[in-house]
């Protein structure tokens, strides 16, 4: 199974990096969307190479019950806010950081 069918995440990382990278192309001097769009392909990049299948696991286990509660729909709000964030005001260092701050997000709306 390709990764972007099996983790969402991945490509809504790499929707976000487009994102960052379409504000540089309006406006060459957005220096922070540059590194943001940087900061985000690096992330989507190390989900794809490196095993997290515990951290997904559990991911998809809080989705699971999210979606069953209804609550899911602000989970999605939430994570699209914090992608945002991402090369701004928030810097996860790998996937790992990225992963447990999406499980933070989840647990809080538990």
């Amino acid at each position: 199974m390709d990764s972007n069918d099996e983790h969402p995440e991945v490509e809504e990382l790499e929707r976000a990096a487009a994102w960052r990278l379409r504000l540089v192309d309006a406006d060459p001097g957005d220096t922070a969307s540059a590194a943001a769009a940087v900061a985000l392909e690096a992330l989507a990049g190390d989900l794809r190479r490196k095993d997290y299948a515990s951290l997904w696991t559990e991911l998809r286990s809080i989705g699971n019950w999210l979606g069953e509660s209804d609550a899911i729909s602000d989970y999605a709000d939430l994570a699209a806010d914090y992608r945002v964030r991402i090369g701004i005001s928030v810097h996860p260092g790998d996937g790992s950081e990225y992963l447990l701050e999406l499980l933070a997000i989840a647990r809080g709306l538990v």
